[in-house]
């Protein structure tokens, strides 16, 4: 088993106590069993998805009445703690709830389970959409499955656009700076692209994009290479959209979300639920869907390809206190039941995550908005941070570094010599 960084290890020592009363879950001090299963995640603890999710585990209870399920919600943001105090404490942890780029560092900390020597390679591979299963593979071996999927691409508000002028969808950065600058002529108190400053983990994550898109990036392997002239270059844009008026600074994506549904952002950076979020903000319901288009990101030149960042809720089996999962235990049964074409388009429907299967995404096929998503997901890479057990000290540098160059403080260069150094000093570790 690997050993878990010292990073990580602080981590839970500092979080102890916010985590503490999660820990002690409703599966505290029981035995393993085959016939309990825990399962633990976020989604049901949020309004949008808990009445649908709460309706599912129902499900599971009524048609598995030897099985005792036992759900824990914990809130996102202490979601990666109280798993890792679970595992600390060998508190009983059957299926958890993972964000994609968790998967790495919780594989690094020992204790996941390989799904193809669970569920087997072909079932899997006959279930899932490939793109979704592209999040589940760290070192060759899948380690979880897909149960949303989707990207984390841009996002553009065709009223806005169209109130501007902007006649077509920019394909290149020039367009890009083009169409931004039509929308702040036509709104001047608007944010044309929406870019989150005062979270440095959304930062890092949006930046990406745009170093990408230039030809950049922050490793190479373990190697920190973010001191680059494609950086510095992608990195002036963003500092010169501030300066422009084109950003809006002091902003995160939650904000950013509002804006949008106020006709004061043109394009910004979202997962697949930025339509939901839409709808909910603007208050005008499935009206407002015309509004919303997924787009690809513009490029630097043509014939380059566009970027965009997996993204996605994956489901990990976890040797937590538990029993070994079977394709025909509970832990099989609970799979075959979210992953069920009906289940998975319903949860669409009342979410707005796209389903992660073959059978759920073809029925769909008519739902143009989830098979533009899907086809700009198809190239989709994994966050450069995601393979790093110590990705949320390195993201923090990264987004302090990028906030300071986007509001003034230090020059880009100065930025990424900074960051450069920061980065080295830590060492990203797998």
């Amino acid at each position: 088993m690997i050993k878990v960084d010292m990073t990580r290890r602080n981590v839970l020592a500092l979080a102890g106590a916010a985590g503490a009363g999660y820990l002690m879950g409703s599966s505290a001090g029981r035995a393993a069993s085959a016939n309990t299963l825990v399962f633990i995640g976020w989604s049901h603890t949020e309004a949008g998805s808990k009445p649908f999710l709460e309706q599912t585990f129902e499900k599971y209870r009524s048609e598995n009445k030897d099985i005792k399920l036992d759900t824990v919600g914990v809130p996102f943001a202490q979601m990666e703690t109280t798993l890792l105090l679970r595992k600390r404490s060998n508190q009983q942890t059957d299926v958890g709830q993972l964000q994609e780029r968790w998967l790495s560092p919780f594989v690094a900390a020992g204790g996941m389970f390989d799904v193809d020597e669970i569920f087997g390679k072909e079932f899997i591979d006959r279930t899932y959409h490939p793109s979704a299963l592209a999040m589940t593979k760290v070192n060759g071996k899948r380690y979880a499955l897909p149960w949303v999927t989707g990207s984390t691409g841009l996002v553009a508000h065709a009223k806005v656009l169209q109130d501007a002028g902007v006649k077509e969808m920019p394909k290149t950065i020039d367009a890009f700076v083009d169409a931004l600058r039509a929308v702040k002529k036509a709104k001047p108190s608007s944010s044309p692209m929406g870019f989150s400053t005062k979270n440095p983990s959304l930062t890092q994550l949006e930046t990406q994009l745009f170093l990408w898109t230039f030809g950049g990036t922050f490793f190479k392997d373990t190697e920190v290479v973010v001191d680059s002239d494609a950086n510095r270059q992608a990195l002036a844009l963003l500092a010169d959209l501030v300066k422009e008026g084109l950003i809006l600074p002091g902003n995160d994506r939650f904000d950013i979300r509002r804006l949008y549904a106020q006709e004061q952002v043109a394009f910004y950076p979202d997962p697949p639920l930025a339509r939901a979020f839409a709808r909910a903000q603007s208050g005008q319901g499935e009206a407002y869907d015309k509004n919303v288009v997924p787009v690809a990101m513009p490029v630097l030149k043509a014939g380059d390809a566009p970027v965009s960042i997996q993204w996605g809720h994956l489901l990990g089996f976890f040797n937590y206190g538990g029993a070994k999962p079977t394709p025909d235990g509970a832990t099989g049964r609970f799979v075959n039941l979210v992953s069920q074409p009906e289940t998975q388009i319903a949860y669409y429907k009342e979410t707005g995550v796209f389903p992660a299967t073959n059978a759920a995404i073809s029925s769909l096929k008519d739902d143009a908005y989830l098979t533009k998503w899907i086809d700009l997901s198809s190239t989709a890479r994994p966050d450069e941070l995601s393979s790093f057990s110590n990705a949320n000290e390195l993201r923090t540098v990264i987004g302090e570094e990028v906030a300071a160059a986007m509001l003034g403080q230090k020059t880009p260069a100065d930025a990424l010599k900074s960051m450069s150094d920061r980065l080295k000093s830590i060492g990203p570790k797998k």
